[in-house]
């Protein structure tokens, strides 16, 4: 696999070119393979926009903390003595060493960085520095940990490496408005499954974006919402305007009222399902990584974190009302072991694409009228590509 780090100069006419002609016809492969667009496709979407990195209930007590791998970049949240979320960049600040190891923990009081044993509050403030006493013009005071932008929403927690540019609600609030009916941040984890996927993550939005693989993949989920019921009611590009989340919807066949392996369910319905809403399944990417799925009994969540041109680790979460949770007969099983089912299908298949596009024969294709958003997509993708600044692969400055 190509690694996804270190920056490297790529000519923006180059990138210009490698999308083809997405109105009409699919990327070649080289937006797939090619290292170097990777690492600008890092540095412009995953360093610059809000991602979407786990639960405000992960952070319960003083000093609980997560760690979240971003491309070559790693990031420190924790909840410190005043009650509040703090985010860092994990490295310290003496020789750029990973302070903190571990992807969990509670109660930490502080961080000490293996190396040379410089340690941190849980305020990011520099307390320790051993030999440094002595050393001209040192100011501790200075030599925090790097701060990195942290919001919530829904009890998710979402983090922005970029120093400043539009908040969390100025990016997604136009979403967040379709589900403020939902008691979201209610919810609680039920279940999770992670997955490594040998394939680009593009190549896996676009997989998410369409049912016209549906029938021959997926036998099981195309008898519960067959592909044709599929009505897309929002995308990256309409007209003039740009958005940072785009899909729509499913319909279940006959009676059926979960995506669970029998198709139904004796959990309650999440609190402000319309009829309507119980009717439906809903499929929405909040770009770049992180795909939002209300069902009517739970909530599914996606998070795509690539580290090569051909792999990305894909997690996998369910989250279901308080009550259900609460039944002694509770049992998410229903619900995972299908999504299981259906994923690693496509993750197949991703595979295959991914293997297929490495081909020196392939030069792009035609999509379907059952594509809407995979075009969509690929032309969202192709306009940030084009954009002058975009073969600009340093990373972001940090404070």
């Amino acid at each position: 696999m190509d690694s996804a780090s270190g920056p490297e100069h790529l000519d923006s006419g180059q990138l210009r070119k490698v999308p083809g002609e997405p109105r009409n016809r699919t990327p070649d492969g080289e937006i797939y393979e090619d290292p170097r667009i990777l690492r600008a496709e890092l540095d412009r979407f995953f360093y610059r926009n809000w991602l979407c990195i786990g639960r405000l209930e992960e952070l319960r007590e003083t000093g609980d903390f997560l760690t979240r791998e971003i491309g070559r970049e790693s990031v420190l949240v924790v909840r410190d003595e005043l009650g509040s979320i703090r985010g860092y960049y994990n490295l310290c600040r003496h020789r750029g060493t990973r302070v903190v190891s571990e992807s969990t923990g509670r109660g930490a009081r502080s961080f000490i960085c293996p190396y040379h044993a410089w340690s941190y509050d849980l305020g990011g403030r520099l307390i320790g520095a051993p030999h440094m006493a002595d050393q001209k013009d040192f100011r501790r005071q200075e030599y925090g940990l790097h701060p990195v932008r942290v919001a919530d929403w829904g009890g998710f927690l979402w983090v922005n490496l970029e120093p400043s540019g539009p908040g969390l609600a100025d990016s997604l609030g136009p979403f967040f408005q379709r589900f403020n009916r939902f008691p979201i941040a209610d919810l609680r984890l039920g279940g999770r499954q992670t997955y490594e996927v040998e394939a680009n993550w593009k190549i896996i939005v676009e997989n998410f974006y369409e049912c016209y693989h549906c029938a021959p993949v997926h036998p099981r989920l195309n008898r519960l919402t067959p592909y044709q019921s599929g009505h897309n009611d929002a995308s990256f590009i309409d007209g003039s305007t740009r958005s940072m989340f785009s899909g729509g919807y499913m319909e279940f066949a006959q009676d059926f009222q979960s995506m669970t392996r029998s198709g139904y369910t004796t959990r309650p319905f999440v609190p402000g399902m319309t009829a309507e809403d119980k009717r439906r399944v809903y499929y929405y990417v909040l770009f770049p990584n992180t795909f939002f799925s209300p069902h009517p009994d739970y909530l599914m969540i996606h998070r795509s974190w690539p580290s090569s041109t051909s792999h990305t680790r894909i997690e996998n979460e369910f989250y279901f009302t308080p009550q259900a949770i609460a039944d002694p007969r509770f049992d998410p099983s229903d619900a995972m072991s299908l999504w299981d089912e259906i994923n690693r299908q496509d993750w197949a298949v991703c595979e295959l694409a991914q293997r297929g596009m490495a081909s020196r024969a392939w030069k792009g294709g035609r999509y379907s009228d059952r594509e809407e958003l995979v075009r969509d997509f690929d032309r969202f993708v192709a306009e940030e590509h084009s954009r002058p600044d975009f073969h600009r692969i340093s990373g972001s400055s940090v404070e």
